[in-house]
């Protein structure tokens, strides 16, 4: 395929790095250049400093806790108690069955997928086929047209989408009358954001939590308004249990869950974000703009759980990170309604020139510095 957009010149973005190289966490790899990243003296970033201080978490009290919380909501003479949103994926299917644990009996709610990938729907229809299950559709032109916006504006396609996955479930349990909400992971405190909701495990999430980090003043979908969200316990399981993808993932597994059997383009995965085609284009978006890609945030995720080192994860860095996944890219440019030359001036537009190179020969965007072993 001729790459006849990168004849395009990129705009730069604002960074802070001041032609110096990029600073890098001294235990993981994630640089200075993901939002909301904090180190300390040590040059430790905030996701690997509570990674340590989880280990000294009393997860039997917080258990004890949430089991406190179940007990305000379960059965009640209904079929189901709670809801728990549902991709099919590894971390979805390991929340439903913990859950279930405590004596509660989900709703799965699904808001579908655009670009669904045929596996992710294979795990959405088949696996946890023991709960009941709900489906919400977005309409298929509004979602389109905000995402291409959301792409072409701010180089966010799938943020419509994750403004949806939290809205719109919550306006479902209004509607259904089923307050408890258990969510995955709070992943400011995972993955290097605001640490701040971590002491705050007690309480439900805010309105104000969501619309700062997740929603961002996003108006395009119906917000919940305040006074729902006062008669909502929407909580996080990561609250209640030290969260550990890689665990989920072979949990998964041994239920019934398949993974994609070759890694995914960018890193070495098979069973992370398995559940639709925009995760590839989000991911590469993440690349081009911030100059880390999906492998080194499974690099680093892999590093803080404790079963990948350094040495190993650089060299899958290296070898996959900020990988185009050229596969896809007749279905973006179908489902955007662009053409080649349009969608690739899109991508070049939020190119990070300060990190990152085009390598015309590698057909390839790629650092300019190296990542530091």
């Amino acid at each position: 395929m001729m790459i006849t957009g990168m004849r395009y010149i990129p705009k730069l973005m604002k960074v802070e790095m001041k032609g110096r190289s990029m600073i890098y966490c001294t235990k993981c790899y994630m640089p200075e250049t993901r939002p909301r990243i904090t180190f300390n003296k040590e040059g430790v970033c905030n996701a690997c400093q509570w990674a340590e201080e989880k280990k000294n978490v009393d997860w039997d009290a917080r258990q004890k806790y949430f089991g406190e919380i179940c007990d305000r909501y379960r059965g009640n003479g209904r079929e189901v108690d709670c809801i728990v949103p549902w991709s099919g994926g590894k971390d979805s299917i390991y929340v439903a069955y913990k859950v279930k644990e405590f004596g509660m009996n989900p709703l799965l709610v699904t808001v579908l997928p655009h670009l669904e990938t045929t596996i992710g729907a294979w795990n959405r229809i088949h696996c946890c086929s023991e709960f009941q299950r709900m489906e919400i559709s977005l309409k298929k032109e509004k979602y389109r047209t905000l995402a291409k916006k959301y792409f072409i504006e701010q180089g966010r396609p799938k943020h419509p989408w994750e403004c949806a996955i939290s809205a719109a479930i919550i306006n479902q349990s209004v509607s259904l009358k089923l307050p408890f909400i258990i969510y995955g992971e709070e992943g400011e405190a995972e993955y290097g954001g605001v640490t701040t909701e971590k002491d705050k495990w007690k309480d439900p999430v805010s309105k104000d939590y969501l619309m700062k980090y997740y929603w961002q003043n996003n108006l395009d979908w119906t917000i919940p308004n305040q006074e729902d969200f006062a008669t909502r316990f929407f909580t996080q399981w990561s609250r209640f249990e030290d969260w550990r993808p890689s665990e989920h993932g072979n949990s998964a597994i041994v239920r019934g869950m398949r993974s994609v059997g070759v890694r995914h383009t960018g890193t070495f995965t098979t069973m992370s974000q398995i559940s639709d085609k925009f995760q590839d284009l989000h991911v590469l978006l993440m690349f081009l703009k911030f100059g880390f890609g999906r492998c080194t945030s499974d690099v680093s995720i892999a590093i803080r759980e404790g079963w990948l080192g350094r040495r190993e994860g650089k060299t899958l860095i290296d070898a996959y990170d900020g990988e185009i996944p050229y596969h896809l890219f007749n279905d973006y440019y179908e489902y955007f309604n662009m053409d080649e030359v349009e969608f690739w001036r899109t991508l070049t537009n939020f190119a990070n020139l300060n990190c990152i190179e085009w390598n015309e020969e590698k057909r390839q965007w790629a650092l300019i510095e190296a990542v530091p072993a």
